[in-house]
């Protein structure tokens, strides 16, 4: 059986996600790239998604980060990436975007240093969306390893484009791409499980037996009055449709695997961890705060204690 991690986008929510994983890697023993035969990740996730693939720089054969170790991206410096001044916030984010990417880069410089996308220990897939040419773009550990492409990328810079979500961060610039300008793979493939599946089919084909693991970021449950977006214009939309386009994809991809891949001889070969957003505020994807993040950890534990069996089910199925 061949194991796949796909992991939703959602701006700082991505840690119910991280703390999902870092049970699974506390229930299992052992991390998530001995865990996962193929990790896919988009906005947010793929950022979590290349943390837990980076090799360790003493020895290249282990994660350079534990699932827990990567909270810190979450919790230290979510603030900091996310913050404005106050002339900042009047004046982006009504025509540009709205926060700096500086302070982003200087956190993922950080965080993967000078690492190549090839050297992952785990096959990882990032999905992004090239402005110019208007096509989709997935950056793939495998496609450098077997030369089917020769443009070698960094992680820092694969993490940059995945999560250069419009309206919130400027689209990325990379040299191996001279002319392209990628933004948040999220546009297309919020919950991109469906793209791991595809990604699994092409890159283990002798093997038709696939457990996938979908770890969302939390669903908001936020109601649009009609007496309020009817009279909306391009800019009331702006995010509010950024919300929308995320979920309803989102739910698409969970409906279609539930059919593609049904229990087989009992045993789960689909797994999908979900939490409603029902408090006002936790759905923001840009809310660094240290209350926040502590409201959306509490939620990533109550994500873990409602789904108890699933998880030692799974963790099961995992190490098999």
């Amino acid at each position: 059986m061949k194991r796949v991690l796909s992991i939703d986008g959602g701006g700082v929510r991505g840690i119910i996600p991280a703390m999902v994983l870092a049970e699974l890697e506390k229930q299992s023993g052992k991390p998530i790239s001995e865990l996962f035969d193929l990790v896919v990740g988009a906005s947010t996730g793929g950022i979590l998604a290349l943390g837990l693939v980076a090799p360790h720089h003493q020895n290249k054969k282990e994660p350079r980060y534990t699932a827990e170790q990567f909270l810190g991206f979450y919790q230290n410096e979510s603030h900091a990436i996310f913050d404005k001044s106050w002339f900042y916030k009047i004046t982006r984010g009504l025509f540009t975007s709205r926060y700096h990417a500086q302070a982003l880069e200087k956190v993922l410089q950080t965080y993967f240093g000078d690492i190549l996308i090839s050297q992952a220990i785990v096959n990882v897939v990032v999905p992004s969306y090239e402005l110019n040419g208007r096509y989709t773009s997935f950056f793939k550990s495998s496609d450098v390893n077997t030369k089917k492409i020769e443009k070698n990328v960094l992680m820092s810079d694969v993490a940059r484009a995945a999560s250069a979500a419009p309206t919130y961060f400027s689209p990325k610039k990379i040299q191996a791409y001279p002319g392209a300008r990628f933004i948040d793979g999220g546009v297309f493939a919020n919950n991109p499980a469906m793209c791991a599946y595809a990604e699994a089919t092409e890159v283990f084909p002798e093997d038709d037996d696939i457990l996938i693991v979908s770890l969302g970021t939390g669903n908001p449950q936020l109601t649009l009055k009609f007496e309020k977006f009817r009279t909306w214009g391009l800019l009331s939309w702006a995010r509010p449709l950024w919300y929308v386009l995320m979920d309803g994809s989102s739910d698409v991809v969970d409906y279609q695997l539930k059919y593609v891949l049904p229990d087989r001889q009992h045993a789960k070969r689909y797994y999908r961890f979900q939490i409603e957003l029902l408090e006002k505020g936790t759905e923001k994807l840009d809310d660094g705060s240290p209350q926040n993040i502590a409201k959306l950890a509490q939620l990533g534990q109550q994500l873990i204690d409602t789904n108890s069996t699933q998880i030692r089910q799974l963790c099961y199925q995992l190490k098999k």
